[in-house]
């Protein structure tokens, strides 16, 4: 899973405080609306309980100044009576607006007037009486009016819209508390929410900044150990840092190489080119340099030219664009390529006279061989009746001894030749090959080669093959010890490689010489009594080798001896210069 970055994190960390103080200012909101409405509401139904209180009481007091004048007589004494009435009808009207949000009591409001209006009747019947026959006629108009059950249905009434008011105001104050309760609480708790993430954050953020500070601490542990010369310049060229190896590497310290341009440290003309290099490729994104490693020349502080290895990289720290250059020294390399080019060349003239050599040896090697086999061929036959058996004898191991030298100058010309001669290499059938080297050899009738299904086709010089083929069955031949000899010969799938084996039924062969007998003049049975120079095994196994393959031996005494071998299945790689079909 990718992980976020501290300005990700950080990001993240804002956005979940700005969306908690979000959460949190609408909570604020919503309760701040909720409290206003809460003491609206509470003020209207405080001026409902008091409209409803003044209405009663003002009923009593236009009641109470009517009985005054009905008794006193005094004009004076109705103008209280008149402005209660004026009143109460001030606070009926309030009352329906106080009463808007409330359908209940509102629909008592109707119900209210009516009895205001009767009571009112009453009260001006009364006056009416009073008015027209004395005090007598109003005494008798009060008497028999219902006045006071009336007044107590007003009374009644007002009671009850005054405990309708009492109820919904208690109800809106319990709705209030708990709305502040559970405002409270969600403030809590989304406060313990952004307390928990932000530490978290913060948590996080420490980490990621001490895991950077580490980073940045190896990284220039790195930089300051490192053995090549690390340099990094602006987009002007101006040196910005450097490391130790660098300062090494051009003799200046890094107080004398930072903010002056990298050209001082080229010799001429990139010096003065490089600027506006730098300046193309800032302008037109074509690299020369960049990205690529080159071979260029630097110039020390001594005024030395050094040549360098040079890799530049790119990178972006917020707007700047900056540049890496790692060198290294290659003035060792060019000293060892120097040395390796004189090894070379001493090499190949060494080779070659070696080659003349070993022509110039053979030559004047065979030449006497030729006339002692030649000596001995006369002394047989011209002084045949002269000399004895034992000196037949003597002249016959001689005769063997300089066949066997003959053949081991050849062996070792032979030797010699594996892979500094190239020879074109082509698909060879090896069941043909077989067949030609067993065909070549002439196996006596006693012995028997046969091959174990099909052979398969590799790529590679003939004559090489041949050897390797030739070298194995004449060996098992050579080496049988039983009346009829057997040979076998088989190919194995083994991956890239196809593995091939010859078989025989001979003496076999001791674990402890099975790697001796592919060592140079190395043989196992005395020379007088098996005439071998020792050089077969040896050339096998370098012709093995130089195709990329092995060989090894599977034998114990008395079991016979299996010699196997590798080759590549693809064609091998071929030495510079030379190409293959």
């Amino acid at each position: 899973m990718k992980r976020w970055t501290v300005e990700t994190q950080v990001l993240a960390g804002f956005a979940l405080a700005l969306a908690l103080l979000l959460v949190v200012g609408a909570s604020l909101y919503r309760a701040t609306v909720g409290f206003i409405e809460t003491s609206a509401a509470v003020a209207r139904s405080q001026q409902t309980l008091t409209a409803l209180e003044g209405i009663y009481s003002l009923m009593n007091q236009a009641e109470s100044r009517q009985r005054a004048y009905l008794m006193l007589g005094g004009e004076i004494d109705l103008v209280p009576r008149h402005a209660a009435v004026a009143r109460m009808n001030t606070l009926t009207e309030e009352l329906e607006q106080l009463l808007a949000d409330d359908p209940g009591l509102r629909e008592r409001l109707p119900e209210l007037q009516r009895h205001i209006a009767i009571r009112l009747e009453m009260l001006d019947a009364v006056l009416a009486a009073h008015q027209r026959g004395g005090f007598e006629a109003g005494q008798r108009q009060l008497a028999a009016s219902p006045g006071r059950d009336e007044m107590q249905k007003l009374q009644a009434l007002v009671v009850f819209m005054q405990d309708a008011v009492r109820t919904g105001l208690t109800e809106r104050e319990r709705h209030a508390q708990q709305g502040a309760r559970r405002t409270l609480l969600m403030l809590g708790l989304l406060f313990t929410v952004a307390v928990v993430a932000l530490a978290a954050l913060y948590a996080r953020i420490r980490g990621e900044a001490r895991e950077r500070r580490e980073s940045e601490e190896r990284l220039d542990a790195v930089v300051r150990t490192a053995g090549e010369g690390i340099i990094t310049i602006d987009a002007k060229g101006r040196v910005e840092s450097v490391n130790p190896a660098a300062e090494r590497l051009f003799g200046y310290t890094a107080a004398e190489m930072i903010g002056h341009n990298v050209s001082r440290l080229m010799p001429e003309p990139d010096r003065s080119q490089h600027d506006g290099y730098l300046r193309h490729y800032l302008e037109t994104g074509e690299a020369r340099v960049i990205g690529n490693g080159r071979e260029v020349t630097g110039q020390r502080k001594d005024g030395r030219a050094i040549p360098v290895g040079l890799m530049v990289t790119e990178m972006r720290l917020g707007t700047r664009r900056l540049f890496t250059g790692v060198l290294h020294d290659l003035t060792e390399r060019r000293r060892a390529e120097a040395r390796q080019a004189e090894l070379i060349d001493d090499l190949q003239t060494a080779n070659e006279e070696l080659k003349s050599f070993a022509y110039v040896v053979s030559h004047d090697l065979k030449a006497p061989l030729r006339g002692i086999g030649s000596l001995a061929d006369w002394l047989v036959s011209d002084y045949a009746d002269k000399i004895d058996d034992q000196g037949r004898e003597y002249l016959t191991l001689m005769k063997n001894r300089v066949s066997r030298m003959d053949g081991l100058i050849d062996g070792i010309l032979e030797y010699s030749r594996v892979g500094r001669i190239n020879e074109t290499r082509v698909s060879v059938d090896l069941n043909v090959l077989v067949a030609d080297t067993v065909q070549l050899l002439a196996p006596p009738p006693e012995v028997t080669v046969t091959v174990d299904g099909t052979l398969p086709t590799v790529v590679g010089e003939r004559t090489r093959l041949q050897q390797v083929l030739q070298n194995l069955v004449s060996n098992a031949i050579k080496h049988r010890d039983k009346p009829e000899g057997r040979i076998r010969i088989a190919a194995a799938d083994a991956g890239d490689f196809w593995q091939l084996s010859v078989a025989d039924n001979g003496p076999g062969i001791e674990p402890r010489h099975h790697e001796r007998v592919f060592q140079l003049f190395q043989v196992l049975t005395p020379r007088d009594q098996k005439e071998s120079t020792g050089v077969g095994l040896a050339l096998v196994k370098k012709i093995v080798e130089l195709y990329g393959g092995r060989v090894w031996i599977e034998s114990r005494p008395g079991e016979g001896s299996t010699f196997l071998f590798t080759l590549p299945k693809a064609a091998p790689a071929t030495p510079e210069g030379e190409s293959s079909p």
